[in-house]
């Protein structure tokens, strides 16, 4: 996905799924970032959508303003995902292949060890 297809930012509430799970907006499919925001305006998780299908990053934040998870897809389907403990350091890390069978995983704790 080019730059400036991701240049296209809409809020996820804005926005309707159709019979196939796809993201419409505006009548069309949607490409480019879906937000979501609290009442306050303060940034929850923002999502890239192709042609209205998951493809490219998902993120979660925290009321900080830090990342606390990072999903990345390729055509719906779910190849990387991490998630971070809440003072940075990473928690989860795994990989799937291109059928979204997980191929890697690891945990660490809070202090950077490997569990």
């Amino acid at each position: 996905m080019s730059l400036q297809e991701y240049a296209m930012r809409v809020p996820l509430d804005e926005a309707d799924f159709d019979d196939a799970d796809r993201l419409v907006y505006g009548g069309q499919l949607f490409t480019g970032v879906a937000v979501e925001a609290d009442e306050d305006g303060v940034l929850l998780g923002e999502t890239s959508y192709r042609d209205g299908v998951q493809d490219g990053p998902e993120r979660n934040f925290r009321d900080d303003g830090s990342v606390s998870l990072e999903n990345v897809y390729r055509f719906g389907i779910i190849r990387e995902s991490r998630r971070w403990h809440a003072n940075g350091r990473l928690a989860y890390e795994m990989h799937a292949d291109e059928f979204g069978r997980m191929e890697t995983a690891r945990h660490w704790d809070a202090d950077g060890n490997p569990e």
